[in-house]
């Protein structure tokens, strides 16, 4: 099974989709719980992943950010990954998706100008093997833009391994490290953990 998300770890996404600022003072009086549990919380859901980075939301009405486009692709399928891969390497791209339909791949693009728009489609896509462009949307004003996510109590998040690395498929291993909370798919690799650091685990139990 999966880990899901309970009440807490939902009310304390959202506030702090609302606003990245908060404290956890603030964020504790809003959840009704203590601050060292939304600081635990927090930490424990960035050390699994749940919570990548917290970064600054710009208000693209407030921002002159140039041409927005979403471009339809469709690429071969044994090149799929392949393209998808590179795609997500350039600065340009802010979005890839993999879709149904008559195009496999989707991008979300920003260029400056119409040109540097053409440019990046003549010399980026058009280079990439087994791609073909079905459709290009300009977008001309942004209504709403949130995170695709909708944040509710029993939501599943997939854990992965921190030492091999694969899907943790049941109920993880979990090793405390410092204020950090590792998680483990299996007791072989919580050892193997384990044994690895051992020099520096030992250094932060001292």
């Amino acid at each position: 099974m999966p880990a899901r998300l309970d009440e807490t770890d939902a009310a304390i996404i959202r506030a702090l989709m609302q606003d990245g600022r908060r404290s956890f003072r603030e964020i504790s009086r809003l959840v009704s719980v203590s601050t060292p549990t939304v600081e635990h919380r927090v930490k424990r859901m960035m050390s699994s992943g749940i919570i990548k980075k917290m970064v600054p939301l710009l208000d693209p009405q407030r921002i002159e950010q140039g041409i927005i486009t979403i471009i339809n692709l469709r690429v071969e399928p044994p090149k799929l990954t392949e393209v998808a891969d590179t795609l997500s390497k350039i600065e340009r791209v802010r979005s890839v998706y993999l879709t149904t339909g008559e195009s496999n791949l989707t991008v979300r693009v920003i260029t400056d100008t119409a040109e540097g728009l053409q440019s990046f489609i003549n010399d980026e896509i058009a280079k990439l093997p087994g791609t073909s462009t079905i459709s290009t949307i300009v977008i001309t004003r942004t209504v709403k833009d949130e995170q695709g996510v909708i944040i509710k109590p029993g939501l599943a998040i997939k854990l992965k391994c921190e030492f091999c690395g694969q899907e943790i498929m049941g109920d993880p291993q979990m090793f405390k490290v410092g204020e950090q909370d590792r998680y483990l798919c299996c007791p072989t690799c919580l050892k193997s953990y384990k044994e690895k650091y051992a020099s520096r685990l030992e250094k932060l139990s001292g």
